[in-house]
């Protein structure tokens, strides 16, 4: 008979949060918190995902300042300061990804 071999869950799956893929970077954001993710950054396009149950606001310094309701996700430009705050009362998981913007010179 062959083994089984058991699937350890994360402390964020424990929680009701969803697994994430493991391509993008991710943050736990304590409620009415915020998470500052870049400073002095050069000129990307960030994505940002929301699974938390709240919205979150997204602030990036030459790009959207933007409300991203549960669920949803949000691409755009950024160059400099990346901050992302939790507006509700329960903690909101995000993933974000920086994809850099290769300028010829």
């Amino acid at each position: 008979m062959a083994k089984r071999s058991r699937q350890k869950k994360s402390k964020l799956a424990d929680r009701g949060n969803p697994v994430v893929s493991g391509r993008f970077w991710t943050q736990l954001i304590e409620p009415r918190g915020a998470a500052f993710l870049s400073q002095m950054l050069g000129p990307v396009y960030f994505v940002l995902k929301n699974h938390g149950p709240s919205s979150v606001m997204l602030s990036a310094h030459q790009g959207d300042l933007k409300e991203v309701p549960p669920g949803a996700v949000r691409a755009t430009y950024a160059r400099g300061t990346i901050t992302v705050e939790n507006l509700g009362d329960k903690p909101v998981l995000i993933e974000f990804e920086f994809l850099p913007i290769f300028i010829k010179p």
